[in-house]
């Protein structure tokens, strides 16, 4: 046990940062949250054609947002090559953090963050692969110099800025007390106490914005640094690289062209890749412990049914929009229209292929455009939405209804969940039954006008993802001709491909899908003064040809991206 460690709280006071408290923190980029529009009082919020009037502003920002709990793993990664803590059993930084939460840290929040410090800076001090991106010189003599370096060096990293001489000169005097505060006061044992107060450093948690340049009436202009921090932690969860801290140390930061530029060139790493990915499991609610991984079936109805097929379905998700995105630069609207599949062997025979033709690996494939166009028509959107042993036309119509239309139909109304399925010599389809079971005062409003409709559409679809002309059951015809909801009035649909084809030139639909951008990549639920630039970016997806990449990108070009506002009274 190395004695420092329970004497360096005591010196905590002489750290850079390490004076004030640990403030709110942000919303959680991974995993996001839910863009709660209406719906309150049981009638739907229909947002229209999402190209009204808007409100200008810069939505207020807090000026010190915590790291979440996936930036601080993916910083100490980038910073010091840490991934997992090999003292707690392997397991990621985070994990002994408090959960991602808003407000004041709490003491046992607080604590959390010194243990996980403490073993950080041990574990990278152990290991001479990882000491080399904490101390990129070798300690002689005192090793003072060599720590004064390291402060300069690594801090500019770690503070996402160049350290103040007042926090140099704090960082300079642990230094300074290193036999007092180590076993021995050794050059190593001080260095491995420099890197714990870093690491405890409020302004290593914190994306401190506190830069008071006046910006209109109400805003601050951010400096080149806090831009920098904003673009990396939005692209890609994590510290700015060299080519980005030189930009924002020379002042290239300043105008939306020179930003516009660093965000096109980050767009090219693969961290970039995976931020867009997880933006899109947000986007599709995929994730641990959601209806993508919780699916069960009844094997004596749906023999082919293996757990095994799940993580398999949502890696094919992920492939299909990571494809589209990057290989294809893809726009929305082929998200809903295009064909191509990741296949392999164990899902081959749900879309009516030869598993013969396939091995163990997902291999990309063409599907028939009459059936399988866009990502509502895979296995794995389909498996996830359906019941034990039926398909769920309520759950897919509620996924496209409020995920995809942006149409919240609020809350079922007590007892709702319970009321049973309908049986009778009449109700001889699934859909005939949901139509019933739904047909009471409380709920038809919502289910026979917004819900069920695009449901029914999907009754093509088995529980498993299969194509299906008619009940496995009674033999009944299935009947997918339904009027939905689009953009303010019902329209016909008379198929899956005539729905996506519909859905792909929504007005709503594209809103919905800017929506949940701004959301999060501006880590805030669809804010009010976010209005203008959700109507200016879906406006680009209705005209066409807008890529992805070009939407994101775009975010950084609104008025708020390098101006912080602060909450009027």
């Amino acid at each position: 046990m190395h004695t420092w460690r329970s004497g360096i709280i005591v010196a905590t006071a002489f750290a850079a940062g390490c004076v004030g408290s640990v403030g709110d923190a942000g919303v959680d980029s991974e995993s996001g949250g839910q863009n709660p529009t209406g719906g309150t009082d049981g009638t739907p919020d229909d947002p229209g054609g999402g190209s009204g009037e808007c409100k200008p502003g810069i939505a207020p920002t807090s000026q010190i947002r915590r790291l979440t709990n996936a930036q601080y793993d993916r910083t100490v990664r980038d910073l010091l090559g840490v991934t997992a803590l090999t003292a707690s059993g392997n397991v990621a930084p985070s994990t002994l953090l408090a959960t991602d939460q808003a407000g004041s840290l709490t003491d046992l929040g607080w604590s959390a963050y010194r243990a996980v410090a403490e073993m950080i800076a041990a574990q990278v001090m152990a290991d001479p692969a990882l000491k080399k991106n904490f101390l990129k010189c070798t300690p002689s003599g005192d090793g003072a110099a060599c720590l004064h370096d390291t402060i300069l060096e690594f801090g500019r990293r770690a503070f996402r800025r160049p350290l103040t001489d007042a926090e140099v000169a704090r960082f300079d005097a642990i230094v300074a007390k290193g036999r007092e505060i180590t076993a021995s006061g050794a050059p190593e044992e001080v260095a491995e106490a420099l890197l714990f107060m870093f690491l405890i450093s409020p302004t290593f948690i914190q994306r401190a914005e506190i830069t008071e340049t006046p910006e209109g009436t109400v805003g601050f202009t951010l400096s080149n640094h806090e831009v920098a921090s904003r673009l990396s932690y939005m692209l890609w969860g994590t510290i700015p690289d060299d080519a980005l801290n030189q930009a924002a140390d020379q002042g290239q930061l300043s105008t939306a062209a020179q930003v516009l530029a660093q965000a096109q060139r980050m767009l090219e790493d693969p961290r970039a890749r995976q931020m867009v990915a997880a933006f899109h499991r947000y986007y599709l609610e995929l994730g641990p412990n959601t209806r993508w991984d919780s699916a069960q079936r009844d094997t004596t109805m749906f023999p082919m049914f293996d757990r095994a097929l799940i993580p398999i379905m949502a890696e094919e998700t992920e492939r299909f929009f990571d494809h589209l995105v990057f290989t294809r630069d893809g726009t929305f609207q082929e998200f809903l229209l295009s064909p191509i599949a990741f296949v392999n062997a164990t899902t081959a025979p749900l879309y009516g292929l030869d598993p013969a033709q396939f091995g163990a690996d997902l291999e990309e494939v063409s599907l028939d455009p009459t059936q399988r166009p866009g990502f509502l028509t895979r296995v794995g959107f389909l498996n996830a939405y359906s019941s034990y042993n039926r398909t769920s036309p309520i759950l897919r119509g509620v996924f496209i209804t409020k995920d995809v239309l942006g149409i919240d139909p609020g809350t079922p109304p007590p007892g709702a969940l319970e009321t049973p399925l309908p049986e009778g010599d009449d109700l001889d389809t699934n859909r005939k039954r949901v139509d019933a079971q739904t047909a009471g005062a409380t709920c038809a409003a919502c289910h026979h006008n917004y819900i069920n409709p695009p449901g029914f559409v999907m009754e093509a679809y088995d529980a498993m993802g299969s194509w299906q002309t008619q009940e496995a059951l009674t033999g009944a015809l299935i009947d997918t001709v339904a009027d939905v909801h689009i953009d303010g009035q019902p329209v016909r649909v008379t198929s899956p491909a005539d729905l996506m084809a519909k859905l792909a030139v929504s007005p709503n639909a594209q809103r919905q899908y800017a929506q949940k951008w701004v959301s999060y990549a501006y880590e805030r639920d669809g804010h009010k003064l976010d209005s203008c630039t959700v109507r200016d970016l879906s406006t680009k997806i209705t005209a066409g040809g807008y890529t992805v990449l070009n939407l994101v990108t775009d975010l950084t070009q609104s008025p708020s991206f390098r101006t912080r506002a602060v909450e009027l009274e």
